[in-house]
């Protein structure tokens, strides 16, 4: 009974519980016949033999810790990365926008990405797999995408300086000037539609 009350059941735990007592209610009506009932009794819960069950039931509600922990997880991901932004700064001499990552942000992602290669491998995972596969997919293309763009950046970056901030360089190579203001212009679009 001290295990049953524990608050990280839900519903399919109750179904497995019925399952590993043979019984033939559903999970729905059995939490709604006896768990969100408050006239169950104790003799309504021993009519149902759980304690010849007791190793049974024991490891669900210890799967069911586990799988609330995986489920805390996850909900922490969705609030830290709902709230995670870079940090605009300015080119100095163009002052056109551009962005860095916090250090907090690299680390985050980083450690998520451990925490969930971890939860991948728990033998709990089966209710939260499709979730936390999710998870480790768009930290992975975010990873991906960061790190593509700050070399796009700073390459921006470099070669502004040479063509665009020296006009030696610009009459000497002209094709290239006209081929990276292009790419300058691009570069500024897709910045600004950042920010």
């Amino acid at each position: 009974v001290a295990e049953l009350q524990n608050s990280a059941l839900r519903t399919r735990h109750w179904g497995q519980v019925m399952v590993v007592c043979n019984k033939p209610e559903s999970a729905d009506d059995f939490v709604e016949a006896f768990v969100d009932n408050p006239t169950t009794t104790l003799a309504d819960l021993l009519d149902l033999n759980l304690h010849n069950f007791e190793d049974d039931v024991k490891n669900i509600v210890d799967r069911a810790v586990k799988e609330m922990s995986m489920e805390k997880m996850i909900k922490e991901l969705e609030i830290t990365w709902s709230k995670m932004n870079f940090i605009v700064d300015e080119h100095p001499r163009t002052k056109t926008p551009t962005i860095r990552a916090s250090e907090e942000m690299i680390e985050t992602l980083e450690e998520n990405q451990v925490q969930l290669q971890n939860l991948m491998t728990s033998k709990y995972i089966e209710h939260f797999e499709e979730q936390v596969s999710s998870w480790q997919k768009k930290l992975t293309l975010a990873d991906q995408v960061i790190s593509l763009w700050f070399e796009v950046q700073r390459t921006w970056s470099y070669l502004e300086s040479i063509f665009i901030g020296s006009d030696d360089i610009r009459k000497q190579l002209p094709e290239d000037s006209t081929r990276f203001d292009k790419i300058d212009e691009d570069f500024k679009e897709l910045i600004c539609a950042m920010v």
